[in-house]
């Protein structure tokens, strides 16, 4: 029989007392009176842990910061933590909370309070963004022609999407400007906070457009030691795009992948596709662009041949089958050079 070495009671001990006289006077949380969140008067995200978070509504940012702010002795081992949160006005919350802890195999609760205040600040990000903070820049033209404003536009996007996988683990991350250029060739310039970012992207787009990179690097500023450099990435696309007709060697090709260092290319007369390396393109000429390709309808089918009428004109006109040709559907892709036909093959 174990007694309690205080007061002497019968029963379990814990160090010696009964539960009585070992939890007496005992507190195994703390928590300050109050707390202060920040919160950035730009993007309105929150400060939390050291990190800046976007949270829908101040009662949960509250109750956020209030767990972050409680201690618990390294003698309890918490359970289940209660917590409510309840507006006093725009700037303070009242938080209210339950803690449930083992204590030496003991169940222990206690119930603490504070006051959560709100106060407004601008984030490191934001002050970039506003002091036209960046590092690098994205030059995109394309080689020998104007830039389509569907291009542009579809390029942008694409450089935005790529940009918004970068800042899931990165906020400090952002596009800082995008300048959409009309004169000349056109094109478009994305300034970027990160130079590295900026790297990233670049050869992402010369891979997904064929396209070639020249990179240039500006000394601007000493930081902490570090020199800062500026660098920009000119991203030249090809004259063609994904579904063009091409001259090539003196033949005329249907435009497929494209990749950085390579282009796949079908002979319209033969069916035989080859990859081409980019270099060897840079004299391919385009006579055609995709939106030129017409959808015709078939009339009939031979082995040899296919019988197609022209959509605008309502002509019915043979044209013959290059090897391994296939069809999908009730139509089939037709091009017209001059007077001539040819039919298109699937593309893959």
């Amino acid at each position: 029989m174990s007694f309690c070495v205080k007061c002497g009671a019968e029963g379990p001990t814990y160090r010696s007392l009964c539960e009585s006289c070992f939890l007496q006077g005992k507190v195994f949380t703390t928590l300050p009176d109050h707390v202060d969140v920040f919160q950035c008067g730009h993007c309105e995200d929150y400060l939390l842990d050291g990190k800046w978070l976007s949270i829908e509504t101040r009662e949960e940012v509250a109750e956020k910061a209030t767990e972050l702010a409680l201690q618990i002795s390294k003698d309890a081992e918490p359970l289940h933590v209660t917590l409510h949160g309840e507006r006093i006005d725009e700037a303070n919350y009242h938080v209210g909370m339950t803690i449930a802890m083992s204590v030496e195999g003991l169940d222990v609760n206690e119930a603490r309070t504070t006051i959560v205040r709100f106060k407004n600040t601008s984030c490191p990000r934001c002050n970039k963004l506003m002091g036209n903070y960046y590092e690098g820049t994205l030059q995109i033209r394309t080689r020998d022609r104007k830039m389509p404003e569907d291009l542009r536009e579809e390029i942008i996007e694409r450089v935005d999407k790529m940009m918004q996988e970068h800042t899931r683990d990165n906020r400090e991350l952002f596009i800082s400007k995008v300048n959409r250029l009309t004169t000349t060739h056109g094109g478009v310039d994305v300034v970027l906070s990160s130079s590295a970012v900026g790297k990233n992207i670049a050869h992402e787009l010369a891979d997904q457009y064929a396209a070639e990179v020249k990179e240039t690097a500006k000394l601007v500023t000493q930081k902490q030691g570090k020199d800062l450099y500026r660098v920009t990435f000119l991203v030249r696309l090809p004259a063609y795009r994904f579904g063009d007709i091409v001259r090539h060697d003196g033949k005329l090709h249907l435009v497929g992948a494209l990749r950085a260092n390579s282009t796949k290319i079908t002979n319209l007369k033969t069916s035989q596709s080859l990859m081409v390396s980019n270099s060897d393109m840079t004299s391919a000429k385009v006579v055609g662009r995709r939106e030129d390709i017409l959808d015709a309808v078939v009339v009939a089918e031979t082995d040899r041949e296919v019988q197609v009428m022209h959509p605008a004109s309502f002509k019915v006109f043979d044209l013959r089958k290059p090897p391994k040709f296939q069809r999908k559907g009730d139509t089939v892709k037709v091009f017209q050079l001059d007077e001539e036909f040819y039919l298109l093959p699937l593309q893959g």
